[in-house]
């Protein structure tokens, strides 16, 4: 096996010398994210961190907006390396409220700012996510770049209900398929539930969900709503072994949105992303669902309806 164009050695020794990536910018203060929401929200505002907790989790995850490769990964987000970020002498750490156990140890490095990263009593995940950006926005100093995404997202959102004006209302399932034949729902308190609800949409999902909006269900519990549409993330060769595995199902095969051909893949989003995701997930839902015969999808709500009647007259 090769070795690694960074060892460990010379990463430290870098940072130690404050010479990793080039010379620092005196203007921009040196923030470190221990959630992917804070970085995801923080790229989202103009500001790159210089250290981010699980860098692979959030390149598969969320993906955009893409972290520079000079930002460090520090490792779990349960377990950051903290031997590099003292080190680092970063200005700021921006954490999770769940991350409380570590807090003491952090603030001996730096000082914390600490965030929820769901909802919680908020009115809704979007609210929160606005509250959010506009708090680390004062905190880094981009209060005017924060507003202006906040803008951009709603600016998003408006487009994909005017895309989307013909499907107000229409029920819609959204979820990642399991390669155990379950699904991981989406509900009304995540971000892309949100989202939905927002721009038209009405979230079929009626069963319990967890404080950040998430639930898992088997197939069987997917048959509630006949008139739904079914929208999940494709996540490459892992949907592909999902959907072979669910098309053996007579339960999957026999679900009105698989007869009737209703199931809509589209890109990965991070179910409780921040604001750049949100946008992200309006503007794929305006270009997956516009093409939807919609015509065709009333006409065949139709006949069954009609079907079931004249079975009830017999």
């Amino acid at each position: 096996m090769s070795e690694p164009a960074i060892t460990r050695r010379s990463l430290l020794g870098g940072l130690a010398l404050g010479t990793l990536g080039g010379p620092a910018r005196a203007a921009a203060p040196r923030v470190v994210t221990l959630d992917g929401l804070f970085t995801e929200t923080l790229l989202g505002i103009g500001l790159v961190p210089v250290a981010a907790a699980n860098r692979p989790l959030y390149e598969r995850l969320t993906a955009q907006p893409a972290l520079p490769p000079e930002v460090v990964d520090l490792g779990p987000l349960q377990e950051p390396n903290l031997e590099l970020l003292r080190l680092m002498r970063p200005d700021l750490l921006v954490a999770a409220t769940w991350q409380a156990q570590t807090q003491g140890a952090l603030a001996r490095i730096a000082p914390v700012a600490a965030f929820p990263t769901t909802a919680g009593n908020a009115p809704s995940p979007l609210d929160h996510l606005d509250t959010l950006t506009r708090a680390l926005g004062r905190r880094v100093g981009h209060e005017a770049q924060a507003e202006a995404r906040i803008a951009e997202t709603g600016a998003a959102l408006a487009q994909a209900r005017a895309t989307l004006a013909g499907h107000l209302g229409r029920p819609a399932y959204i979820c990642r398929l399991r390669e155990d034949g379950r699904v991981a729902m989406f509900g009304a308190r995540c971000t892309v539930g949100d989202v939905a609800a927002r721009v038209g949409l009405a979230n079929a999902w009626s069963g319990g969900q967890s404080g950040s909006g998430t639930a898992f269900a088997g197939i069987e519990d997917l048959g509630a709503n006949p008139d739904a549409i079914l929208i999940h993330f494709d996540r490459g060769r892992e949907t592909v072994r999902a959907l072979a595995r669910l098309d053996t199902s007579p339960i999957w095969r026999a679900l009105p949105f698989v007869r009737l051909q209703r199931v809509v893949a589209m890109p990965v989003v991070h179910p409780n992303g921040a604001l750049p995701s949100a946008a992200r997930f309006a503007g794929q839902l305006a270009a997956a669902l516009q093409d939807i015969d919609l015509q065709d999808i009333d006409r065949q709500d139709t006949d069954r309806q009609g079907a079931q009647a004249g079975t009830r007259r017999r």
